[in-house]
């Protein structure tokens, strides 16, 4: 069903309402134990993104209902992404450094298409296992020579790309990445001999 695209012509997006409120209904079900998101905002976000379409798209573009379908999916997940995190941020604001998982590409591959958002609210057994993790790790990180803990705090504390780190410290990025695998062998020896797995 391709349809040609006239930007001097008025945007009527009406003929795809159904379409809209199908892919809403899909996408609401799966995010709607979060209460991060409404409905009626989710179908919002589904018009806005065709109508953003239809009214960007050169004369000759046409839409078919799969990309359309996957263009509003999507829109509604990014929203919802973006929702999470704001929502992490307001809650975590007053809360320690957290550490960046490092992910396996297949832990990658499973997240990519999400069924279910987990619920994330710790009990206060988890509170105090990560303070304690937490603790291990600070201490083992504080055995590390300057230059290697000032690289780790760099790369897993704020975040900082490989990029950036190399030129702050004047090393190259393959330099950088090989200190940070043996300063990360280094902390694993450390939490061993600490017991604190």
């Amino acid at each position: 069903m391709g349809e040609a695209i006239d930007n001097k012509k008025k945007i009527d997006i009406s003929q795809y309402k159904e379409l809209i409120e199908t892919i809403s209904k899909v996408e609401f079900k799966k995010f709607s134990s979060l209460g991060l998101i409404e409905y009626s905002e989710v179908v919002n976000v589904g018009n806005y993104t065709v109508y953003y379409l239809f009214k960007n798209a050169r004369s000759n573009s046409f839409f078919n209902n799969a990309y359309l379908s996957n263009a509003i999916k999507w829109a509604i997940r990014n929203e919802v992404r973006r929702r999470y995190k704001w929502y992490l941020l307001k809650t975590q604001e007053n809360a320690a450094p957290h550490y960046t998982p490092i992910l396996s590409i297949d832990d990658v591959n499973d997240n990519e298409n999400p069924i279910v958002l987990k619920d994330t609210s710790a009990t206060p057994e988890n509170y105090a296992q990560m303070a304690e993790i937490r603790r291990c790790i600070d201490l083992a990180i504080n055995e590390l020579p300057e230059k290697e803990r000032e690289i780790i705090k760099a790369k897993f504390f704020y975040n900082k790309k490989l990029k950036d780190i190399s030129s702050e410290f004047n090393l190259s990025q393959s330099r950088i990445s090989r200190i940070i695998q043996y300063a990360l062998e280094k902390i694993k020896k450390e939490l061993i001999k600490q017991e604190c797995e």
